[in-house]
């Protein structure tokens, strides 16, 4: 099979999709591979034929998929059918719930995510991700996205939502009563930071008129979202299996909890 790229991204949602985009076309050129680029915002369409459930998203050859980020080297060695093994990313999520301080999730607040989402702390990093909840706000008509958490003055967390309708994925139930949970973060084995952005975002859910919630999650490992049982121990309903990404050992499942 001829080699080939295809990303998918959802604009500027994961503050991962700027430089994994830069990093892929730097690929592509260099190794002289045919890249085609989607933006699946707003192309319900395009997600649903590549049954794509996570904010980025790449397809090497037309066979081995990949989500959340990516080395140079290994996409080189996938082009070649090499190093297509899978790798499980999983984080046994602590149960010592941490109560820090919470801030609504803004175009300004985001900026503060650079850390603990990307690594440096740059705040030019996540400038594109500032802009996408500046947008989703506008065409949501919502003063907020979720909230963050911050403990010590230090973003360690937070909760994402966006109204269904609003997600491309091929998901069920969309309704502008159901709101989608983008991006649930960090996992760690030592403290739980997720508890109190979730709890606090399920309550404004609720002043705002939703009537349930939903996410996408993985069963065993942390992208997207997983664990599902963490979800569980919430009162989250397992709704069933969206997709199994094998190269993650990642089953997705699909998840909802009546407000």
């Amino acid at each position: 099979m001829p080699r080939s790229l295809k990303f998918f991204y959802f604009g500027h949602q994961c503050p991962h999709n700027a430089y994994l985009l830069a990093r892929i076309k730097t690929i592509a050129w260099k190794e002289s591979v045919p890249l085609h680029l989607f933006d699946i915002t707003n192309d319900e369409e395009t997600c649903a034929r590549y049954r794509i459930f996570s904010p980025n998203m790449l397809i090497v050859n037309d066979k081995y998929r990949l989500h959340g980020p990516f080395s140079k080297e290994r996409i080189v060695a996938m082009l070649d059918d090499e190093d297509i093994e899978p790798r499980a990313y999983a984080v046994k999520q602590s149960e010592d719930v941490v109560k820090g301080d919470l801030l609504p999730l803004t175009p300004k607040s985001v900026l503060s995510t650079c850390v603990p989402c990307i690594g440096p702390d740059d705040t030019g990093l996540c400038r594109g991700k500032a802009e996408w909840i500046g947008d989703m706000m506008k065409s949501s008509g919502l003063d907020n996205l979720g909230y963050l958490h911050f403990v010590g003055g230090v973003c360690v967390g937070g909760a994402e939502f966006l109204p269904s309708e609003k997600v491309p994925y091929p998901i069920p139930d969309k309704r502008d009563d159901n709101a989608f949970i983008t991006c649930s973060f960090l996992s760690d084995e030592v403290k739980d930071y997720r508890t109190h952005p979730l709890l606090a975002l399920l309550g404004h859910l609720r002043d705002h008129g939703f009537s349930t919630v939903s996410v996408a999650a993985s069963v065993d490992v942390v992208f997207p979202n997983g664990p599902v049982e963490w979800f569980e121990r919430k009162g989250f309903k397992d709704r069933g299996v969206l997709i199994n990404e094998e190269l993650h050992c990642a089953e997705i499942h699909y998840l909802q909890l009546r407000l």
